[in-house]
């Protein structure tokens, strides 16, 4: 195996990404996306790029995912657009490791004390193998690598105000990839929502494992975390990114017709998860 050639062309896929993404780095505010409720007490807070997600539980707010380093002004921005002040953000709980949905973390924490969680493994990770967080292929190569307040276990719950998450290990797209499962409200109404933490393959190429020096096994790894929660009940599933689970198509549905609520589907997770699996195995099955 020649290991140069593989990081070699790697580092040009890397470099490609980094191109496609010039535009967005340079003007992120183009990306923003104005915020809204999805049903409840559950919020969309993210941009055109990466999903961020907001929960007020009554006793604080919650949020999924603290997308890039240089988005920090477009989720205070939307948080402050649905009425909600940032400082009252208590905890940001992170589906893992790498700089797009890591990259505002410090800065919310030093701005408004908010408590940074992420999994176990995604800690690890920061810690020892921070070249996996990816964060020289972003724009935000100089910005911090957060040290989390607190680490969360496989099948451990999580609770703040009338919200607990159930934290689920579902490596694969990274080490330590996270998925949340927990229910939406809105008075007597409750909805169980599916966030599968990590969904792309983009890390599962072969020479993307090669040259990052992680093992072949994590592509089984990746199959084996969808069968983990595919049987789960769910009512609406959140996306990483929003093409994940069409995140903006369903708003504008949404706004098109208020009556039908699209993010409402309880046939959509068992969907997502047979959808990626039969996908990822082609694309093994592709030489990829």
């Amino acid at each position: 195996m020649d290991l140069e050639k593989y990081r070699a062309n790697y580092e040009q896929i890397q470099k490609l990404q980094q191109t496609k993404n010039l535009d967005f780095y340079a003007y992120p505010a183009k990306y923003y996306c104005h915020p809204f409720r999805i049903v409840g007490n559950l919020y969309y807070i993210g941009d055109q790029k990466v999903c961020s997600h907001l929960v007020d539980t009554g006793d604080g707010l919650l949020v999924f995912d603290s997308g890039f380093p240089c988005t920090t002004h477009l989720m205070i921005q939307a948080i402050w657009e649905l009425g909600f002040n940032p400082k009252d953000v208590k905890c940001i709980i992170h589906s893992h490791e790498h700089f797009d949905h890591i990259g505002s973390a410090c800065e919310f924490r030093q701005l408004f004390g908010t408590q940074l969680l992420i999994s176990e493994e995604g800690a690890r990770v920061m810690k020892e193998r921070p070249e996996w967080v990816y964060m020289e292929a972003s724009e935000g190569k100089h910005s911090p690598i957060f040290t989390p307040d607190k680490t969360l276990r496989d099948g451990e719950r999580f609770t703040l105000g009338n919200t607990t998450v159930e934290c689920v290990h579902t490596p694969g797209h990274s080490p330590g990839v996270m998925s949340f499962f927990f229910q939406a409200q809105d008075g007597d109404k409750r909805w169980n929502v599916g966030y599968f933490g990590g969904a792309g393959f983009n890390t599962l190429y072969k020479e993307a494992l090669k040259a990052d020096g992680r093992p072949l096994e994590a592509r089984e790894q990746f199959l084996q975390s969808l069968a983990k929660v595919r049987d789960r009940q769910v009512d609406i599933v959140l996306g990483n990114h929003p093409r994940q689970n069409e995140t903006l198509d369903k708003r504008r549905r949404m706004l098109e017709d208020p009556s039908v609520n699209p993010f409402i589907d309880s046939q959509e997770w068992q969907r997502f998860c047979d959808t990626m699996s039969e996908q990822f195995r082609q694309f093994m099955e592709n030489g990829n």
